[in-house]
């Protein structure tokens, strides 16, 4: 009689314990397999991005960001509430009354909300 789980591994179905250093390098490295490269824009993305970001300052109309940060991306939703161009960053109120800036070269995609 065979008391293995039935589609289990043979080879570590004797294994049941794991050491706690062990599965903590195992979640990095799967942590880190989730991680995406950073997409490159295009200069039409840009054109595209300017086009957004005038409508919106103009009428001002919520504006969803999505940029990339340390290999996964992220989504802010506010106004855009000044460009700064010597330090190449959004100022973005949002909803909530907070303040963030973000890197012009972290955007990825903007939408109006």
């Amino acid at each position: 009689m065979n008391k293995l789980t039935p589609g289990g591994n043979m080879r570590w179905e004797s294994m049941r314990m794991i050491l706690p250093e062990h599965r903590e390098a195992w979640l990095t490295h799967q942590e880190e397999n989730k991680k995406v490269q950073q997409p490159v824009l295009d200069e039409q993305h840009w054109q595209e991005f300017e086009y957004i970001l005038s409508e919106a300052m103009e009428y001002h109309q919520l504006l969803t960001f999505i940029f990339w940060h340390d290999g996964h991306f992220y989504e802010i939703i506010g106004h855009c509430h000044f460009i700064n161009n010597t330090q190449k960053q959004f100022h973005i109120l949002t909803v909530d009354e907070e303040i963030h800036y973000l890197k012009f070269d972290v955007l990825i995609n903007l939408a109006l909300h």
